[in-house]
C-alpha cells in the first residue's frame, strides 16, 4: 500500500471530520449504538487495569475515555492518519498523548501493553489482507500483553462496495502464527468481528 493510499484514508475522515464535527458519524458508524458496542466488545477481551495503551485509528479517543470509566489506572495514547482527528481530540483531552501518525513509521522501541484498533482496516483497498496481516503483526511486535482489534466480518450478509471484508477463520490462522493464545469474538454484530491475540494463556 503507497503512501498515498494511506493519504487517501486521511482525507477521507479529515473530510468527515468537516461535515459532522465530534460526532460517530465522523468516524463512519451508521449509527452511535454501533460505536458503544464495538467499545464494549474491545474492552471485555482482556483486563486494560493499569496498563499503557496504544489506540491505532484512534479518531477522537473516545475509547479512551471509555476505557477510563471501567477500569483503574489506564494510561491511554492514541495514534491516527487524520489530522483533523487528532486536532478535535487534543481539545477535549490535552494532557494525553495523541499524535498523527502510522503504526508502520513508528520508532522500533516505542512498546505498549496493550495495543487496540478499531475499525481500521475496511478502507485498505487491494492488498488489504495482507496490509492488515502486516499491521497487526506490527501491533504484536510492539505490545507486551497483547493485541485488541476487529475487523467487518466475510460472514456479512451484505457487503458494502469498496469496503474490506475479512474472512474470520482466515484471520485466525495467521494470527495463531504470532501466538497460540488467541480469543474470536463473532457474537455482537452481524457484520463484524473481534480478535485477542494474547502473549500468554488466560489465567481461569
Amino acid at each position: 500500500m503507497s503512501n498515498s493510499s494511506f493519504e487517501n484514508i486521511a482525507n477521507f475522515y479529515n473530510g468527515r471530520v468537516q461535515t459532522f464535527g465530534h460526532d460517530p458519524r465522523a468516524c463512519d458508524y451508521g449509527r452511535a449504538e454501533s460505536q458503544q458496542r464495538k467499545f464494549a466488545v474491545l474492552s471485555q477481551m482482556t483486563d486494560y487495569s493499569e496498563a499503557t495503551v496504544l489506540d491505532v485509528g484512534c479518531g477522537f479517543a473516545d475509547y479512551g475515555e471509555y476505557l477510563l470509566k471501567r477500569y483503574q489506572g489506564v494510561e491511554y495514547h492514541g495514534l491516527d492518519l487524520s489530522q483533523e482527528m487528532i486536532a478535535k481530540a487534543r481539545l477535549a483531552r490535552p494532557e494525553w498523548d495523541l499524535r498523527v501518525g502510522n503504526i508502520l513509521e513508528l520508532p522500533q522501541d516505542e512498546a505498549y501493553d496493550i495495543i487496540t484498533a478499531n475499525g481500521i482496516f475496511y478502507l485498505l483497498g487491494e492488498g488489504a489482507d495482507s496490509l492488515m496481516q502486516k499491521i497487526v503483526a506490527e501491533m504484536y511486535i510492539r505490545a507486551r500483553k497483547g493485541v485488541v482489534f476487529n475487523s467487518l466480518s466475510s460472514w456479512a450478509s451484505i457487503h458494502e462496495k469498496g469496503e474490506y471484508y475479512a474472512n474470520p477463520l482466515a484471520v485466525v490462522e495467521w494470527c495463531r502464527k504470532l501466538s497460540p493464545w488467541i480469543t474470536l469474538r463473532h457474537d455482537y454484530l452481524p457484520h463484524d468481528f473481534t480478535i485477542f491475540i494474547s502473549k500468554e494463556p488466560s489465567v481461569l
